[in-house]
């Protein structure tokens, strides 16, 4: 009776479960979407999107916002247009159990009529839309929900259209200071110039010098004949990012700043000067002015370069963020790892009393723990026990043997699938040597029969 009164209906109706699989779809759904119930049952939302069923799915909205319900318009590759409004179905603990989506058809309506369809539909469906407190900057997406996070980019961005030459960027370890560098150069006017960027506690002294001012040829014993131009000399009418600026060594500071007062540069091995025109955004997460006092960093290059600062907040600092980080980045690694997994409510709820000392590259971590290292689909708590949570030391050495394991296990899965590495390849979107190259390491073949 059930299912006679699912395939009676004259709209689509899709469930799904807990774990965004779908457990049935109607007659009507099949007819719309050109597909068969029996090709979709226990298939996850990600998978119908990134195959192009649909260019938009409720269930995702739904799993990701936490609302009561969405309504929105969707594309099939079929060419029908739908409005589809998905129910979440929850337990007595909050947590969302079943999904029941109805599609409507609205191939006859125009874009207005759309909109004006699905605004009445929602008025009267109660959905509980937050602000997502996303600001878009070309190429990037920045989750910015919390006042002073806010803040900080207005500053920023005034300080980006002013076209200011020189900039100081404060902060923890892990907060984002490299995004917010690219941010402020997308907003300038210098965006359709190269960004360049280094890390001066990554690179040996004795080859910081050539790094940033280039050389020239015969300068010194390995040198290239033909000479080398150097960051400064790459960023030119750009951007140049100097991240853990407090490490660069004295004599480098003195030449980094003769730049900022004239705005020139010599190679090494060259009496030849060059002008160069850039802006210098340098970062650390360290204490200048403690270093200043104890002569490990310039006095005048600490207030050249901190004309203007900007100190970016701490994650413990803007709690309003924690769960956009958290959804965007579990997203990105649903596709990454072709999974669907997501945290409960009550993982959520720990995460906000956590103090975050990795900041939001922990949070970052944290998020691919559970994409990957869930044991089931839709957790209860983080896979390693979020309160135990180390950032370093052994925590991550075990991580790193939990991630050896999953993609051993991908790797079999997909071999045992495709016919030649090139498939595999193109199936986990890694190229063929890569996927030759892990097979050696996991001490894994392709079965026998399929070739190379």
């Amino acid at each position: 009776m059930m299912e006679d009164i699912l395939h009676s209906s004259s709209d689509g109706i899709w469930i799904w479960d807990a774990f965004g699989r779908v457990i049935a779809v109607n007659k009507k759904a099949e007819e719309f979407g050109g597909i068969t119930a029996e090709s979709l049952i226990g298939r996850c939302y990600i998978e119908l999107i990134q195959d192009g069923l649909y260019d938009r799915s409720v269930a995702h909205d739904i799993f990701r916002s936490r609302c009561r319900g969405v309504t929105q318009a969707a594309s099939l590759r079929t060419g029908v247009r739908t409005i589809n409004t998905g129910t979440p179905y929850v337990n007595d603990r909050g947590e969302i159990v079943r999904i029941v989506v109805k599609e409507k058809e609205i191939s006859h309506l125009d874009d207005e009529a759309v909109r004006s369809e699905v605004s009445r539909i929602r008025s009267g469906f109660g959905e509980a839309f937050g602000d997502p407190g996303v600001v878009s900057m070309g190429r990037y997406e920045v989750v910015a929900k919390s006042p002073l996070y806010r803040r900080l980019l207005e500053r920023s961005f005034k300080l980006a259209d002013a076209g200011v030459s020189r900039l100081l960027v404060l902060g923890e370890s892990g907060t984002g200071k490299g995004l917010l560098a690219r941010l402020i150069h997308e907003k300038s006017r210098r965006k359709d110039h190269p960004f360049v960027q280094l890390n001066c506690a990554a690179v040996p002294e004795n080859l910081l010098e050539s790094e940033l001012f280039g050389y020239d040829g015969g300068a010194f014993t390995s040198a290239r004949t033909q000479g080398k131009e150097g960051l400064f000399e790459a960023a030119n009418g750009g951007t140049l990012f100097l991240d853990e600026i407090g490490t660069l060594p004295l004599p480098l500071q003195a030449k980094l700043l003769k730049y900022l007062d004239d705005f020139e540069v010599t190679r090494l091995g060259s009496t030849r000067v060059q002008k160069v025109d850039c802006t210098v955004v340098a970062a650390t997460n360290c204490d200048l002015k403690a270093s200043v006092k104890q002569g490990r960093f310039r006095e005048d290059l600490y207030y050249r370069l901190n004309g203007f600062s900007l100190t970016i907040p701490s994650l413990r600092q803007r709690p309003e963020d924690i769960a956009g980080l958290l959804d965007h980045y579990i997203e990105r690694y649903n596709r990454q790892y072709r999974l669907c997994r997501y945290p409960s409510r009550g993982l959520l709820d720990q995460l906000y009393d956590y103090p975050f000392p990795g900041n939001v590259r922990e949070l970052k971590n944290i998020a691919r723990q559970i994409v990957v290292l869930g044991e089931c689909d839709f957790l209860e708590s983080s896979p390693s026990g979020l309160k135990g949570l180390n950032p370093s030391g052994d925590s991550q050495k075990d991580l790193k043997g939990k991630m050896d394991a999953y993609e051993k296990e991908l790797l079999r899965q997909a071999a045992s699938m495709h016919r030649t590495t090139r498939e595999v390849g193109e199936y986990l979107g890694i190229d063929q040597s890569s996927v030759v190259r892990k097979l050696k390491k996991h001490g894994l073949t392709m079965p026998a029969g399929k070739r190379r």
